[in-house]
């Protein structure tokens, strides 16, 4: 399993290759419903939006929970079981760029359990 991604554009993208882009949206949009937190995107009109679309909706929802909802903050992170060691390693410059690092641990970790179950269910690595 990949995990070295530098963007989260590398991250859907690698995830679209290997045919898990809609169910690594789908643990993304769970884990947001579980956390009661609105899931970007959920008001866009139908079509399938593009990874740059997705990440920056992504980004923005993140940043407006940073600074006006906090405590939704930590209950996503919370139901998406990242781990705390993860924000440890982030570089605190501005509330925009922490959105978008966070983007990037929120989107590995998303990554890490659609890529286990697809293991577990097909009895290996595709």
């Amino acid at each position: 399993m990949k995990q070295g991604f530098d963007t989260a554009e590398a991250l859907l993208a690698h995830a679209g290759e290997h045919g898990l882009r809609t169910p690594l949206l789908a643990q993304l949009r769970k884990d947001f419903e579980r956390a009661s937190v609105p899931f970007p995107m959920s008001d866009q009109p139908a079509g399938t939006p593009t990874d740059e679309a997705w990440v920056q909706a992504l980004h923005e929802s993140l940043y407006l929970l940073l600074m006006e909802r906090f405590d939704a903050y930590l209950n996503l992170m919370y139901a998406a079981d990242v781990p705390e060691r993860e924000f440890r390693d982030l570089q605190v410059t501005d509330a925009v760029d922490v959105a978008r690092q966070v983007a990037l641990v929120l989107l590995r970790r998303e990554w890490q359990k659609v890529w286990m179950r697809r293991t577990h269910d097909k009895g290996g690595p595709a």
